[in-house]
């Protein structure tokens, strides 16, 4: 099939499944392809194989996002391998990437600790950009694997530094602290591409949401951190705020919003 049919088909059998069909068409034939997809153009004369594109599309049909289908993802200035055992990085998190940047730079911090480092995608943007080492955990083999790809595909394994285990139980000598926890009510219904698909490890937390969000909190009390940033859900300000003064924080806790302008994580600097 030459490539200019195959990507009106694809297009076509996309149309009632996803909001963009010509779009993600193009996507999965410039990963067939492997090139960009502003070249695609100058491949129209190209022969696709109808029996690779057909389980690509069907896939996507089936609502699989489709960056699990090309096992590609871009997140902050680069593009990361991903796959079904890791989160999918969002754009929301780029944010908090500049918020720990931020925090290195003023503070001059040279050791970074990372809870939940899933695909790996925090830990390595923020090495790409400073000159930290960290140490970062998950309790997912699949995660790990995946993290250790891209820091691998980084050269970066020099300065990154992975553990399996629960919450900052492996490493305690660090200055800061990262994660982007599961934060999502357990009865909050996500729509099927999540859902159906994405490690519900990485999305679902009891207390409605707000349980590994606690720990953290626990945490930095316990062990006496004294810089933090963590991603979180909108509308769980006031319950951090509120478990910060339970436990007796003297820090200093601030909230940052995303882009839409909802709450989305917080930077806790201590006394």
């Amino acid at each position: 099939m030459m490539l200019k049919k195959a990507l009106l088909w694809a297009q076509k059998e996309l149309r009632d499944a996803v909001d963009r069909p010509r779009l993600e068409a193009e996507i999965l034939l410039s990963h067939i392809l492997n090139c960009r997809r502003e070249e695609l153009i100058l491949k129209e004369i190209e022969d696709i194989d109808f029996n690779i594109l057909k389980p690509l599309i069907d896939r996507r049909k089936m609502q699989e996002p489709i960056e699990y289908i090309t096992n590609k993802v871009s997140f902050y200035d680069f593009e990361l391998f991903i796959d079904k055992g890791a989160l999918i990085p969002r754009p929301e998190s780029e944010i908090l990437v500049e918020e720990a940047l931020n925090l290195i730079k003023h503070y001059n911090i040279n050791k970074v600790a990372e809870i939940g480092v899933g695909s790996g995608a925090l830990s390595i943007a923020i090495a790409r950009h400073s000159e930290v080492t960290i140490e970062a955990s998950d309790i997912s083999d699949d995660a790990l694997k995946i993290a250790q790809k891209n820091i691998d595909n980084f050269n970066l394994s020099d300065r990154i530094k992975l553990h399996k285990c629960s919450m900052g139980e492996c490493f305690s000598d660090f200055d800061l602290l990262i994660s982007n926890p599961p934060y999502i009510d357990p009865d909050f219904k996500l729509e099927k591409n999540v859902a159906n698909f994405e490690p519900h490890t990485a999305l679902f937390a009891p207390n409605k949401g707000l349980e590994l969000l606690f720990k953290i909190l626990e945490e930095i009390k316990s062990k006496d951190i004294q810089y933090a940033a963590c991603e979180m859900g909108y509308d769980q300000k006031e319950s951090l705020s509120n478990y910060a003064k339970e436990l007796g924080l003297s820090g200093k806790l601030e909230f940052y919003k995303d882009l839409a302008g909802f709450d989305r994580g917080f930077v806790y600097v201590g006394e």
